[in-house]
This record gives C-alpha cells, sequence and structure tokens, in this order.
C-alpha cells in the first residue's frame, strides 16, 4: 500500500497536474459566476479538448472546473441575487441581504472558506471509503451487477425532474438510445437505418454537449435571454473582512452541512442542490436564532456553500467503485475516463491504483488551491456577472461545434449535437429529464452486457437475478422503489377511493 501510495505521489505532484488543477478551477470560477452557465456545461465543452492529454492532467482539470464553479455560481447569487448555478440559489437567500448591508465581501469570503472545508471533508471520505467499497464490490458477478444497475436507473429516474414517470420516460429514451449502433456480443447492425456512422452508435461527448449545453442556451433565448442587472461599483460592500471569531461561530454549521452533501454526493441522482437546501434547512432549524436566516446572517451562507461542494468528492465514490455516476458531472467526467481507456468499477481500483490514488491526491491538493485561485476574482466579480447574454450564448454555441467536431473530426457528430440540442430544449419545455437520459445512456450498455452474460452462464434462467443475497438485495430495493413511485403519484386518497 505504502508503494501505491509513492508511485500515486509521484504520478500526481508534477507540475502539468498543478497547473491543470490550477487552470480548471479558474476556469471554473469564471464560468460559474456567469448567469447561464454552470460547472456541467463548461466540463461538458472542456471534455472534447482533453482527448489528445493524459488521463490524469484531464480528469485533474475538469475536477477544478467542478469544484471553481460550484463556488464560482455564489458570486452572482451572492452579489446580484441571480445565481450562476442552481445549487447557488440556497446561498443567495442569505448572501444577497449581505450584500445590501454592505457585507458583499464577507459574504463571498465565508462562502469560500466553506466550501473548501465541505470539499476537504468530502474528499477525505472518499479516499477512506472507496477502497472498502471497491472490495465488496469485487464480490459482485454479472447478475449483480446487472441488478445493480437496474437499481440505479430507476433511482436516477428522479433526478432533473419533479414527476417520477416523466423520469422513467426520459431514463427509457436513454436506453434506446444506448442501444443504437453494432450488437456488443453479436456485432449486428441495430437502430442504425443503413447511416453507417451509427455503427459505432451515438457520440457521447455529441450528445452530451447538444443535451447539456445548446439546449440550455436555446431555453434561456426562448425566455429572452436577459442579462443580469449590473451591479454597482464596489457593491461587494465596505466589510470585506472575515474574523477568526466569526468563521469559529459557523464551524458546527460548516462541519454538519459538510456530512449533509457528502451523504447526498454518495446517493446518486441526489446531487448538489437537493445538498445545498438541506444544508440551509438544517442550519436554520438547529439555530438558536432561525429568525435571523433570510435576512443577512452568515450561517446561512456557510451551509449550503459547505454542502454542495461535499458533493463533489463523495459523488465519485459510486463511480469509481460500482461504475456508477452520482451525479450529473460525474456522469460527464465518467464520460471523459472512458474517452480515455478507463472503464469505471471496481476493476478500476485494481487495475490502476496508483491512478486513482494519484487523483485522490490531486483532489485534496486542489481543495487547498480553492482557497486562494478565486480570490483575484472576488475583486472584479462584479464585472465578470454582467456579461451580455448576446456575446455570450454565440460563443458557447461555436465551442458547442468545436467540441463536438474534435473526437473524431465528423460533421456528422455536429449534426447529432445539434439534434440533441433541440431535443434537450423539449425536454426540458416539456418537464423530462436530459440527465436521467444521459445517465442511462451510460448505464445501459453495462446492464445489457451483464444481463446476457448472466442469463448465458445460467442457461436463460431468469431466476439467476435473484440467485445471491446482494442480488436479491438489489432487486427488492428497485421493485420497492418502483412501488413507492407509484404511491406517491397516485396518493393514499386514490389508491383508497373515496369510502
Amino acid at each position: 500500500m505504502l508503494e501505491i501510495l509513492f508511485d500515486a505521489g509521484t504520478m500526481a505532484l508534477t507540475f502539468d497536474n498543478m497547473l491543470a488543477i490550477l487552470i480548471g478551477l479558474a476556469v471554473g470560477t469564471v464560468l460559474g459566476a456567469v448567469p447561464g452557465l454552470n460547472g456541467t456545461m463548461a466540463i461538458a465543452l472542456i471534455v472534447p479538448l482533453t482527448y489528445l492529454w493524459s488521463p490524469l492532467f484531464s480528469i485533474a482539470l475538469l475536477m477544478g472546473c467542478w469544484k471553481g464553479s460550484v463556488y464560482g455560481g455564489s458570486m452572482s447569487g451572492i452579489l446580484l441575487n441571480t445565481p450562476g448555478t442552481p445549487e447557488a440559489a440556497a446561498t443567495a437567500l442569505d448572501g444577497y441581504p449581505m450584500a445590501r448591508q454592505g457585507k458583499g465581501g464577507k459574504a463571498l469570503k465565508i462562502a469560500l472558506v466553506a466550501s473548501v472545508c465541505g470539499a476537504i471533508l468530502s474528499d477525505l471520505l472518499l479516499f477512506g471509503a472507496a477502497p472498502p467499497i471497491s472490495k465488496l464490490a469485487l464480490k459482485f458477478g454479472p447478475a449483480e451487477l446487472a441488478m445493480l444497475i437496474v437499481f440505479s436507473l430507476i433511482l436516477v429516474a428522479g433526478t432533473g425532474s419533479r414527476s417520477h414517470v416523466k423520469g422513467l420516460l426520459s431514463t427509457t429514451l436513454g436506453i434506446l438510445l444506448a442501444m443504437v449502433g453494432l450488437d456488443p456480443m453479436t456485432a449486428q447492425r441495430r437502430f442504425t437505418f443503413d447511416i453507417h456512422e451509427l455503427d459505432r452508435g451515438i457520440d457521447l461527448l455529441a450528445l452530451l454537449i447538444g443535451l447539456l449545453v445548446m439546449s440550455e442556451v436555446l431555453v434561456q433565448i426562448r425566455h429572452g435571454g436577459k442579462d443580469a442587472p449590473h451591479p454597482a461599483r464596489g457593491s461587494a460592500g465596505s466589510d470585506r473582512s472575515l474574523s477568526w471569531r466569526e468563521f469559529r461561530s459557523c464551524w458546527g454549521v460548516i462541519f454538519r452541512s459538510s456530512m449533509i452533501g457528502s451523504l447526498c454526493g454518495a446517493l446518486p441522482g441526489v446531487g448538489s442542490i437537493t445538498a445545498a437546501f438541506m444544508g440551509y434547512d438544517h442550519a436554520r432549524m438547529s439555530s438558536k436564532t432561525p429568525d435571523k436566516f433570510g435576512k443577512g446572517h452568515l450561517p446561512g451562507v456557510a451551509a449550503p456553500e459547505a454542502a454542495n461542494n461535499a458533493v463533489c468528492g463523495a459523488a465519485l465514490i459510486p463511480m469509481v467503485t460500482l461504475g456508477i455516476p452520482g451525479s450529473l458531472s460525474v456522469a460527464v467526467i465518467m464520460g471523459a475516463f472512458m474517452v480515455h481507456g478507463l472503464a469505471p468499477g471496481p476493476m478500476l481500483m485494481v487495475e490502476n491504483p496508483q491512478f486513482i490514488y494519484a487523483l485522490f491526491i490531486l483532489l485534496l491538493i486542489s481543495d487547498i488551491f480553492l482557497l486562494f485561485v478565486p480570490l483575484p476574482f472576488l475583486f472584479v466579480a462584479q464585472w465578470l456577472v454582467a456579461v451580455p447574454k448576446k456575446l455570450l450564448f454565440p460563443v458557447v454555441l461555436i465551442l458547442c461545434a468545436v467540441g463536438a467536431y474534435s473526437t473524431h473530426q465528423s460533421l456528422f457528430d455536429v449534426r447529432i449535437m445539434v439534434i440533441f440540442g433541440v431535443v434537450g430544449y423539449f425536454m426540458k419545455i416539456w418537464g423530462l429529464s436530459p440527465a436521467a437520459l444521459l445517465i442511462a445512456f451510460i448505464l445501459a450498455p453495462m446492464a445489457e452486457v451483464n444481463m446476457r452474460q448472466a442469463l448465458t452462464i445460467s442457461g436463460g434462467e431468469l431466476g439467476v437475478f435473484v440467485s445471491s443475497p446482494i442480488s436479491i438485495i438489489f432487486a427488492l430495493a428497485a421493485a420497492a422503489l418502483l412501488l413507492w413511485s407509484v404511491f406517491k403519484r397516485l396518493g393514499p386518497n386514490r389508491l383508497g377511493g373515496s369510502g
């Protein structure tokens, strides 16, 4: 183990990897601060650029970008009450009132410190929990893995949609799209409609850029693409200092919210938005002065920031150990792993332990860098958050096209990107979940291969999927989740009738 850690440290502690973290944090902070962009969109745009870079450099850059964007979203939320990212909406509840009181600088700094603390605690949890979970996962056979993925698909069906039924429809669409191409076991063509470019399947990067980035641009154009109000000069506030006493008063809130965020990150499909509001609500309910929340209270800024940053490290636990993306951003990062020939799952830590531990080390280093990299942006944040949409959107669309084209130098992939940009646009309008579609698209091939391997081993007996305690647990959990979603939709009144 010590030899593995030494090799991992040698891999991680290079100038190139440090530079990757710095670039990722800086880019993520800027893009996260701009209303209309978010970390997932930024990662989706950067993934195609990493195709020719080393895997460790690429993943470090993407993780830095994600962590930077999560904090960057709080800048516009605090200064303008226009959150740059959805999870920053909870931060704005107390951050914006503080800015109006002339304490914008103080709010930005407690948000930064809380973000760093949440990220460190989450990454330490990842470092400790990933190895034992991965060892347990090695006991999974094809049947157990198939039932785990089925359970995960049902669980993530609730991601990004208020209706579980619409989430299941989105998940089903993702599964159908994943079947396009050559059969993985017989090499027969499926759903290609004699289009030879589809023999290799729908390109993951083209799909995710269209589904996540282009669709968001189209949605915002539909809503008028209104610019955020330009803040007055100096609106970051005259009271910019954060005392040690003020930080100590928030430490308990930060620690508890970090634990909440870590739990939300480790559970697939929960995500940072839920974590941020859960952290905020817990801080308010456990406070001796709950009436101060919503009026510019320091713990009201620290709690959601600690929670949503704690999601980042913990969300990697199910991906690294089981091959299940814990959130939409992790699903995009999982795509980057696959682009570089790394298959997330229990065998990843067996076959590439030095790479995984090197990544863990870089994550902890990125937490330290996160404390310093955004500082220069605190003084120019009020200008960054007011980029006119008429300048921003054309640049984003050009980057979408370049990203889709760059992987295979194919205009067909650009057309795929445009198609799924339109598909994602209508999905968002109709309340369907692009996130569930994307995660299902990634997981479905693994589910298919494991199911067919299990059936081959058992001679076609369906009982193989409930032949071990592990597979039975996941089968029962999947059935219970489906029944719960049906009960929740129908409600006790409909199920019980009028009498």
